[in-house]
């Protein structure tokens, strides 16, 4: 009696300790989940026009809102987007980008080369530099060397030039760990480049295009520095009909963030603005604004919208930036951006064009000629959007758009042609916004919170203020305001 009393313990007891395993879960993730489900996440950030996590559009007027118009109106309180996005980037994109390079150093090669490792690891960390770009883009200083650590509860604020310096000198690292003759992530693990060895050199080029960019961001702070990350950059960007896209999926929840807020949500939140309508299209100048006034119709019109529905000729009219417009009454979205499985656009030859133009401009060696540049950029916008090498010839033509003749200063050239071909990708406008100052946007009469001008940053998330005080403090002070109004370390000009 006294073996099976035991004998029964002993079993009760295995099965207790079978009870507290989680058997749904997974025991562990691979370092390329990690990296997928990240990406992914940024992705999101990057391209919703969710009013909870991204107003760029409609701040960059794209987009009008129909029944609540308060996000063109710069609140940004309401739906908590300061907060929203910091935890997105920190918690969802950055610190599972940082799992996933930890799991992938000590993740057993599994018959894939040492040198195939190394650009997983690689590619990882380009991303993780991109998504901290985006942060000190959009905040200024934040918290850098004590984030993502547990031991620093209460991390510091790190100063955004210092920040942005490093994140180019592990750009430059992280390039030359690339081996453009083997692939990087397994099939099906990598939705922008792929998995080839073509997918790699994709993958160098975009980090090149990344670092020019950056570069250029820097040139109002330190004109020696952007020279110099500028010029050994563009030998290694993209090139012509390079483009890097997200490729989403038919199937939920990776579906185009188009198909989910357009579609999907079932709501009709937004219509296309009078601002860029009027500025692709042959119009009545207006007094309130110099973006651009065409006697030729932009090819890319009728791609980017529709006409309103049921006029007869086809019309095209958008809506009051700021205002609450009635949806049936302007133009929409085409259609053809709105399908589940649509790519969407991170970077591409276009954007490495204008990036050429404007660094000639700046009087950096980078090869060719600003109006060379400025003419592939629109050329490149306008084919890759539908339009002919006639209508662009055609286009590019008109006074007001040609290099030589159009806008005297040549920021406005380059700012207002980069403000029309970079469609649904409002992080990227706000950046040529930012850096350019063109197009001139100006705030619609019902603005919010004292903002009365287009904003130039994130405010702090709210939660610092009490969680983070003695730091958040020191970081307002040090940008001068916790103020959407602050410009930035790389945003010098004002007007």
């Amino acid at each position: 009696m006294i073996c099976i009393s035991v004998l029964l313990a002993l079993s009760a007891c295995t099965k207790l300790e079978d009870l507290n395993k989680n058997v749904k879960d997974f025991a562990s993730v691979s370092g390329e989940s990690l990296y997928n489900g990240a990406t992914r996440q940024f992705m999101i950030q990057l391209s919703t026009e969710s009013v909870n996590l991204n107003l760029t559009l409609m701040w960059m007027q794209h987009f009008a809102n129909t029944t609540y118009p308060d996000e063109s109106r710069y609140d940004m309180t309401t739906r908590n987007v300061p907060v929203n996005t910091s935890n997105a980037m920190y918690r969802l994109v950055l610190s599972n980008y940082k799992e996933a390079a930890r799991v992938l150093e000590d993740q057993p090669l599994a018959g894939i080369s040492q040198a195939q490792r190394d650009n997983q690891l690689a590619i990882v960390e380009i991303m993780t530099i991109f998504a901290w770009s985006y942060i000190i883009e959009n905040f200024g200083d934040m918290p850098y060397s004590e984030a993502l650590d547990y031991n620093y509860p209460s991390p510091v604020y790190d100063d955004a030039l210092t920040v942005y310096k490093d994140l180019i000198g592990r750009l430059d690292v992280a390039m030359a760990q690339l081996d453009i003759t083997v692939g990087g992530m397994p099939t099906g693990y990598d939705n922008i480049c792929g998995s080839t060895p073509a997918g790699t050199a994709l993958w160098y080029k975009f980090a090149n295009t990344l670092k020019l960019r950056m570069g250029l961001m820097l040139y109002d702070v330190d004109a020696g520095y952007s020279k110099t990350v500028a010029e050994a950059a563009a030998p290694h960007i993209f090139e012509v009909g390079d483009v890097m896209t997200m490729k989403w999926l038919s199937e939920a929840p990776n579906e185009n963030r188009q198909f989910i807020d357009f579609i999907q949500s079932g709501r009709d939140d937004y219509v296309v603005t009078s601002n860029l309508i009027e500025a692709m299209q042959p119009s009545t100048p207006r007094p309130d604004t110099s973006i651009l006034i065409v006697t030729v119709t932009d090819p890319r019109l009728e791609f980017y919208a529709t006409p309103v529905v049921g006029s007869d000729p086809p019309v095209y009219l958008g809506g009051a930036q700021g205002q609450a417009n009635g949806y049936p009454s302007f133009s929409h979205v085409n259609p053809i951006h709105l399908e589940a499985n649509r790519p969407w656009i991170i970077s591409d030859y276009t954007e490495a064009e204008f990036l050429l133009a404007e660094a000639v401009e700046r009087g950096f060696s980078v090869g060719g000629t600003a109006e060379s540049h400025y003419n592939n950029a629109v050329e490149s916008s306008i084919l890759y959007w539908g339009g002919t090498t006639a209508q662009a010839d055609e286009y590019l033509a008109q006074p007001s758009v040609a290099y030589t003749t159009a806008f005297t200063d040549w920021k406005q050239k380059i700012g207002t042609q980069a403000w029309l071909a970079y469609w649904l990708r409002g992080n990227t406008l706000w950046n040529s916004y930012r850096r350019l100052d063109y197009p001139r946007l100006f705030a619609p009469p019902n603005y919010k919170q004292n903002i009365n001008k287009v904003p130039v940053r994130l405010f702090y998330p709210v939660s610092e203020q009490t969680l983070n005080a003695d730091n958040y403090e020191a970081a307002s002070t040090a940008i001068g305001g916790d103020s959407p109004l602050t410009r930035l370390f790389f945003d010098k000009e004002l007007y």
